[in-house]
């Protein structure tokens, strides 16, 4: 088994590894609905605070064939070539996304999915190549991105545990160890109950690389719990409007749904705290006004021997705190204490 232990070289990761948090990519995808509606969606992302925004880099003519059909959840099919064909970017595309991304100071990726766009995607300074789950079992292509020596993030859904393993011996053996797997559940949406979060626990401990999560169900509850667990990346679609109906939009965040996920992804790390038990500076005023005292529970005499009957323990702690009750009773009262007052020590 090839194992060992990322050089996270790259600035991004060093920056969200500071701050506590993973790093939090907004997945584009292709040229849904446009280009001019893919740069919306860029601007819009950069805008709910993402790390950073990827594409989809493909050409129909290498990726699939005409006959070959996608079936989707609600059992319709499409044509796989018609429909790549009808969203790919090209490299002018790739250009004005490049331009905009710099502009906007916000970092892009892609996904590649032949030699061709690999070629492509070096001509941008990109960080790190993401790779899908259709090919965590194309040895020869993630050989070939793997030997361009920049990080690699690798979705691992509808793998075998053995499929991935061969995935890592192929990365590692062609020396590249800047490695990250993804946890995936390939459905568009997935269900939260597919979620099977502990495989990132698993594939941890089996490859010995970090571990982040390429989710595809509609909120960010299992995000925010993948984050918990150790995720270093959280990958997540985006669409600008759910009623646009664009392909994966089940699967996508909008802008306001989006931002959410940010928001408690970051918020994970602060709320797990360092684990040493200490009183906040917030819980002074509580332990004042929610903790107890002894109140005298009906008149006591003056000279009265004072049982637990005399006492009443409730709120605000003014006076004698209920662990020192062992300590009053049996005491004398100095004189008459009426039933309702609080007991300090001067009284007994």
């Amino acid at each position: 088994m090839a194992t060992g232990e990322v050089r996270m070289i790259n600035e991004l990761f060093e920056t969200c590894k500071s701050r506590g948090h993973p790093l939090i990519i907004a997945e584009i995808g292709a040229n849904y609905g446009g280009i001019d509606v893919v740069k919306n969606m860029v601007r819009s992302a950069a805008n709910c605070g993402v790390d950073l925004v990827k594409f989809q880099t493909y050409r129909a003519e290498t990726i699939s064939t005409p006959d070959s059909y996608f079936t989707f959840e609600d059992g319709s099919k499409v044509s796989q070539f018609d429909f790549f064909k009808a969203y790919e970017l090209n490299e002018e595309h790739h250009d004005e996304l490049d331009m905009l991304c710099r502009e906007l100071g916000i970092q892009w990726c892609s996904t590649p999915s032949h030699l061709t766009d690999l070629d492509l995607l070096e001509k941008y300074e990109i960080p790190f190549y993401k790779t899908g789950s259709d090919d965590l079992t194309n040895l020869p292509f993630l050989k070939a991105i793997a030997c361009k020596g920049r990080p690699m993030l690798v979705s691992t859904g509808m793998c075998s545990l053995g499929e991935i393993e061969a995935a890592v011996d192929t990365i590692v053996t062609a020396g590249n160890h800047q490695l990250v797997l993804l946890h995936c559940v390939v459905s568009y949406p997935s269900k939260p109950e597919d979620a099977n979060l502990r495989v990132i626990e698993t594939l941890q401990k089996s490859f010995g690389f970090p571990v982040g999560l390429s989710d595809h169900t509609q909120d960010e509850l299992t995000s925010v719990l993948a984050t918990q667990m150790g995720a270093v990346v959280i990958e997540k679609h985006f669409t600008l409007d759910h009623s646009l109906k664009l392909p994966d939009h089940e699967a996508s965040l909008d802008p306001e749904q989006f931002r959410r996920l940010v928001e408690r992804v970051r918020l994970v790390p602060k709320a797990l705290g360092n684990g040493i038990k200490h009183i906040l500076p917030t819980e002074e005023k509580w332990r004042k006004a929610a903790r107890k005292s002894l109140y005298a529970a009906e008149d006591i005499p003056e000279g009265g021997m004072i049982s637990e009957a005399h006492i009443a323990i409730r709120r605000p702690s003014d006076g004698i705190h209920p662990h020192h009750l062992s300590l009053v009773v049996g005491r004398k009262a100095k004189s008459f204490i009426p039933a309702g007052t609080l007991i300090n020590w001067d009284m007994v």
